[in-house]
């Protein structure tokens, strides 16, 4: 197959049969690595190796909140939103300071997630709750 006809080709969804809590967790874990490799950076006082790890972990915390449902859980998702935008905030300036801050509150959201993920797959599976792949067809229908 040449390369034109492998990049035309249809590509498996990425979250096939992956469920959405760890489609969640996956998230988290890809914002705090990046976290991670920006702390090493700032510790070295390597400013510029630091700064794009921290802007893509600021885009995966924006991805994190678009996910956000606010009409299930206001006030849940009013404190989350808020926790969310004070990462972005504290991502703003590359300062070793800021990125603990940062990735103290992500590995605490992550743990609350972790502690669900049982249950929330058990959801999943019974149908009581959408599966990833059905979540994505309904979007892409609206």
């Amino acid at each position: 197959m040449n390369a034109y006809a492998r990049y035309a080709a249809p590509a498996a969804a990425p979250h096939a049969g992956t469920s959405r809590i760890d489609l969640l967790l996956a998230l988290y874990d890809g914002a705090l690595t990046r976290l991670t490799k920006a702390e090493m950076a700032l510790t070295n006082g390597d400013v510029p190796v630091a700064t794009p790890y921290m802007a893509k972990a600021q885009l995966i915390v924006a991805e994190l909140a678009s996910g956000v449902r606010p009409d299930i859980a206001p006030e849940m998702a009013t404190n989350v939103l808020r926790l969310y935008e004070y990462v972005v905030n504290e991502l703003r300036t590359p300062r070793l300071e800021n990125v603990r801050n940062a990735k103290k509150i992500l590995t605490t959201l992550r743990e609350g997630f972790e502690a669900v993920r049982e249950e929330a797959n058990r959801l999943e599976k019974s149908g009581e709750l959408l599966a990833a792949e059905r979540v994505q067809m309904v979007l892409e229908m609206a």
